[in-house]
């Protein structure tokens, strides 16, 4: 798994906002612009509409950073663990009778994690990483310069919040590239 790289400059030595200098060389243009989920990333394996195997996402250690270690990778989440257990739930509360076999990249949402921020009253998994799934939370008309996007990104409600705000905004290209940006990247 690779980070998905943000649109835009950081101002890494003061509070990590974007400023307007565009870092990413990206066709927006061939490209489906989707709400970005905020909850945590997992990796479910699914066999004949069955899930076989849950993964959660692991970031690199200070110490693996200064080994040059830089991106993520998954890990088998622990269905008896108590770190994990709303995970699992999701993934219990969540129909998988339409996903094929395969591995896919997804969030898992809800009430206990990640604080929430889509105001559900339970807990799911959405396949950001399936095609037909992501279609649910396809944006149109997404404007991609700086001074457009600040004032474009606080407007826009989640589509499967309960009348919340997005998070932010992934860019999907059909060469597999993918670039980001989020609301808090602003000051």
């Amino acid at each position: 798994m690779r980070k998905i790289k943000t649109i835009f400059d950081r101002n890494w030595e003061n509070n990590r906002k974007v400023n307007s200098k565009v870092v990413v060389d990206f066709d927006f243009e061939n490209a489906i612009a989707t709400e970005k989920l905020d909850g945590m990333n997992i990796r479910l394996t699914i066999r004949n509409h069955t899930v076989v195997r849950v993964e959660k996402r692991r970031n690199p250690n200070k110490v693996q950073k200064q080994q040059g270690i830089s991106e993520p990778w998954y890990v088998d989440a622990d269905e008896f663990g108590t770190a994990d257990k709303w995970i699992f739930d999701a993934v219990r509360h969540t129909d998988f009778t339409t996903v094929p076999d395969g591995e896919w990249s997804a969030e898992a949402l809800g009430k206990n994690i990640q604080g929430n921020p889509l105001n559900l009253n339970n807990h799911q998994v959405f396949i950001f990483s399936l095609p037909e799934w992501r279609k649910k939370i396809t944006l149109k008309n997404v404007p991609t310069t700086y001074e457009e996007l600040k004032a474009w990104l606080p407007q826009q409600k989640s589509k499967l919040g309960n009348n919340t705000g997005i998070e932010g905004i992934v860019w999907h290209h059909p060469n597999g590239e993918m670039v980001k940006i989020k609301v808090k990247d602003f000051d």
